[in-house]
């Protein structure tokens, strides 16, 4: 019979697959952060002290707002809806607003909410050059993070792969012209065959300490989450968790051994994930605020 699964839902007994995220840690009290968008209620007729801010037609090009302090573009899309809310993604500024929210209402929404947009998007400039600063160069020279160091990468015609520990060098077997793909694989591989060995051996530890049977632990690719648990005893994990620091890597693997105690997050799960790894309140805030370098 096909195994059930499930993700982000409740626990079917026998035949559940948990990840990282699906559900949270129930806590004393939330933690706010910033929302991707911002909305409130705003009546239709105008405020008598709107600023005058010129506004486009729906559909029409994209505007710019300068008050003198904040400057940004943005657009507006009118819709079926009944509040006025901002929003800051790839395509910049984007106000949302009513069919029939007047053009002074929409002005001094705009002006209430101009620095969370502005603090929003330069937020995003910041984490994309970020990225870009993470970029790996395929190629002799290049470094690579690996378990919160980085590794150069030599390619000198070495007969084999070959890591050198004490000087952090990884060094290829291609010559110092190989294009970009043929590094990038050979990196590739050595990486889950390290991922696979490190992960086999943390999740050992952490299963003696908890008292639960492992059958398997796989590598995953996975574009939501860093790890997954099955009733049936089998663990997957992300293998490029290995560019983060082994304290990132041994909460993942602790909390993915502590679903194969209790197959839900409740707070008999939490109660195992910190017998095992302490600090895990940290190294989960750790993980949500980290990010891959991008593999391209």
């Amino acid at each position: 019979m096909p195994r059930a699964e499930s993700s982000g839902r409740a626990a079917v007994p026998g035949s559940a697959q948990l990840g990282l995220f699906d559900w949270d840690e129930p806590t004393p009290a939330p933690i706010v952060t910033p929302a991707p968008e911002v909305a409130v209620s705003s009546p239709p007729d105008s405020p008598p002290d709107a600023p005058p801010v010129s506004l486009p037609r729906a559909g029409a090009p994209t505007q710019r707002y300068d008050d003198g302090i904040h400057r940004f573009a943005w657009t507006l899309h009118r819709a079926a809806r009944r509040t006025l809310a901002l929003r800051v993604d790839d395509r910049g500024v984007s106000l949302l607003a009513p069919r029939l929210a007047s053009a002074a209402s929409i002005a001094q929404f705009l002006q209430q909410h101009a620095a969370w947009a502005q603090r929003k998007l330069r937020q995003r400039e910041q984490r994309l050059q970020a990225l870009q600063d993470a970029r790996i160069d395929w190629a002799d020279g290049g470094r690579i993070p690996y378990l919160g160091q980085h590794l150069t990468l030599r390619l000198r015609g070495a007969t084999q792969l070959h890591w050198d520990e004490t000087r952090a060098e990884l060094h290829l077997p291609l010559p110092p012209d190989s294009d970009a793909q043929q590094v990038r694989d050979s990196v590739a591989a050595w990486l889950q065959r390290q991922a696979l060995g490190l992960f086999t051996a943390r999740v050992g530890h952490f299963a003696n300490q908890l008292g639960v049977r492992v059958t398997a632990v796989k590598l995953s690719a996975a574009t939501t989450r860093w790890g997954s648990a099955k009733s049936d005893g089998s663990i997957r994990l992300h293998w490029r968790l290995l560019h983060f620091s082994p304290q990132l890597v041994d909460y993942v693997v602790a909390h993915e051994v502590a679903h194969l105690r209790e197959m839900n997050h409740s707070p008999r799960f939490w109660a195992h994930v910190g017998s095992l790894y302490p600090e895990y309140r940290q190294a989960r805030q750790h993980l949500r605020q980290a990010s891959l370098p991008p593999w391209d």
